[in-house]
């Protein structure tokens, strides 16, 4: 393999005037060599073979006529190419724009017109999914198929084959210099557009970094199982310019996962709360696995039940760590660490439990009131991040998105929160999930924790529905554990015991699961549309 020569010190530092495109990437190719970078597919991919393909990828973008800045969406499952593509990318200066495999083509169709893609690529279960957004979108140029084309897209692997020369384009960008995309999840709205530049892109490693409490090296070993695309994403990168594997499954699966961690010794592995429970129930009923590497398992993107904390950390001990996140601000914004977490089961302290931890060092956040102004110790209000470093949010047309949400040099999150005086943050809700019932405010995440505490009750979801009476009528919707049955007049006594009247539910709704987004969070906008699918459906045979 060609490797070229080390890059100039201003290359690798974000901000600088003059950078080259993908330097980190190369860097750590360099500082690797030898060792094996990703495990996926069966197959075991060193740093020199992944720094040659993607720098092979990324001349033959190029070579296909897309300029820097040129936008290319990528719509594939987890894999190899997942992180392949967005290494080339960013190394061939373009933009890249991972679409959600759970969308709809007509959601895929917002997004690639929003953000004026040029070029997508599709992974081999999403090609006639691509055709058709081909035919459907003329100012998508080039499509390219993993696992076969036609004549009306490229082979992916042709693509790659068909380029000798694998050092490194060495093309020079500026700081502000977009090189990804991200979607928001769209759980209370259409998804909105966030830009990364590359110096806001690699500020919040420095982010990340700050806030590790453990080491991370060649020999650790990260299990990605959630979509790379999203938050499952965060820590491949850091791992890669440590030197640790990066192990990647196409998808979960609780005994796999445990295999695994056997298997290739993992140290660390981030999951949603409903795999977590998966995982607690595998290990306690499934076969014994030598568990012993695992140092680190941080979860979070939804609430987690205080029930399911202390049993994960009786099975897999206290390696339990949560990071708040979002889309538009990469996690850690804050960080509630394992020690924490393992002192306050043993203080029965379940409002640490249920807190996402104390701010991390590199953000500044503030609660502050409708009128703006910074609310007082354990009122609620919206979290505020101050609209500096990794958090200096930027949003793809329109602009006015920018307006609505920062203001004053905060960028307002819609999350819903309040500071306790410890210092740690506790989210209650979004904002536009507030249910105002009786001229009350009740806040979703509450009364769902009210709920999560009977034994009955899997998962749950509270919304607000219009209501002659009460302007809003607080809503449940209940899975329930299988096996177990309980009625709404037991559900709504139960949650009288731990919250307020007037937040108790009024009408429950039954399912059998939830309706979920790739990040693992609760779509309530879905739940709606059930919900008035199921009105209309009375309303026609009655």
């Amino acid at each position: 393999m060609a490797v070229s020569a080390m890059q100039p010190a201003e290359a690798l530092i974000p901000g600088a005037a003059r950078q080259i495109a993908g330097a980190p990437l190369g860097w750590a190719a360099r500082q690797h060599r030898g060792r094996v970078a990703l495990i996926a597919e069966g197959r075991e991919v060193t740093y020199d073979a992944l720094e040659a393909r993607t720098n092979r990828l990324a001349r033959a973008l190029i070579g296909l006529g897309l300029a820097p800045g040129a936008r290319i969406a990528l719509l594939m499952d987890n894999s190899i190419a997942a992180v392949e593509l967005p290494f080339a990318a960013e190394k061939a200066a373009l933009p890249y724009v991972p679409l959600n495999v759970r969308h709809a083509l007509p959601e895929h169709a917002e997004i690639l017109r929003h953000s004026g893609a040029v070029a997508l690529v599709a992974g081999p279960n999403h090609a006639d999914t691509a055709r058709a957004l081909g035919a459907e979108i003329p100012e998508l140029r080039h499509l390219i198929l993993i696992g076969g084309a036609d004549g009306a897209a490229l082979d992916y692997e042709a693509l790659i084959a068909a380029v000798t020369d694998d050092s490194p384009p060495r093309i020079v960008i500026g700081p502000d210099h977009l090189i990804r995309f991200a979607y928001t999840s769209g759980t209370t709205g259409r998804p909105k557009g966030v830009v990364y530049s590359h110096e806001r892109w690699y500020r919040r490693l420095s982010n990340h970094f700050m806030a590790m409490e453990y080491a991370l090296g060649p020999e650790d070993a990260m299990l990605h199982v959630g979509p790379l695309t999203h938050a499952a994403g965060v820590h491949l990168l850091p791992c890669y310019l440590r030197g640790a594997r990066n192990v990647v499954h196409a998808r979960f699966d609780a005994g796999a996962v445990l295999d695994d961690i056997a298997r290739h010794r993992i140290s660390h592995i981030m999951v949603v709360p409903t795999m977590l429970e998966a995982l607690i129930e595998e290990a306690r009923s499934g076969p014994a696995r030598d568990l012993s590497s695992l140092r680190r398992i941080h979860y979070g993107t939804a609430p987690t039940r205080p029930e399911t904390i202390r049993a994960a950390l009786e099975v897999f001990g206290p390696v339990l760590r949560q990071q708040y996140g979002m889309t538009e601000v990469i996690q850690p914004i804050s960080v509630l660490y394992p020690d924490e977490l393992a002192r306050a089961v043993a203080e029965g302290d379940e409002a640490v439990l249920r807190s996402c931890g104390r701010v991390a060092l590199g953000h500044a956040v503030t609660i502050h009131d409708d009128d703006g102004q910074v609310a007082a110790t354990g009122e609620i209000g919206e979290i505020c991040i101050a609209h500096q470093g990794s958090a200096r949010v930027e949003f793809w047309r329109p602009r006015a998105h920018e307006a609505q949400a920062i203001r004053d040099g905060w960028f307002r999150t819609g999350d819903l929160g309040r500071f306790d005086e410890k210092g740690f943050l506790t989210i209650v809700g979004r904002k536009k999930d507030m249910i105002i019932s009786g001229g009350f405010n009740v806040y979703a995440v509450e009364v769902e924790n009210a709920l999560l505490g009977h034994d009955a009750v899997a998962e749950v979801a509270v919304l607000g529905l219009p209501d002659p009476r009460w302007g809003e009528v607080v809503t449940a919707c209940v899975v329930l554990r299988p096996g177990v049955r309980a009625t709404p007049e037991e559900l709504a006594a139960h949650a009288a015991t731990r919250i307020a009247g007037y937040k108790k539910p009024r009408r429950f709704f039954f399912l059998d699961e939830l309706p979920r987004n790739a990040t693992g969070k609760v779509v309530k906008d879905r739940l709606r549309e059930w919900i008035d699918e199921q009105r209309q459906k009375q309303q026609e045979a009655g």
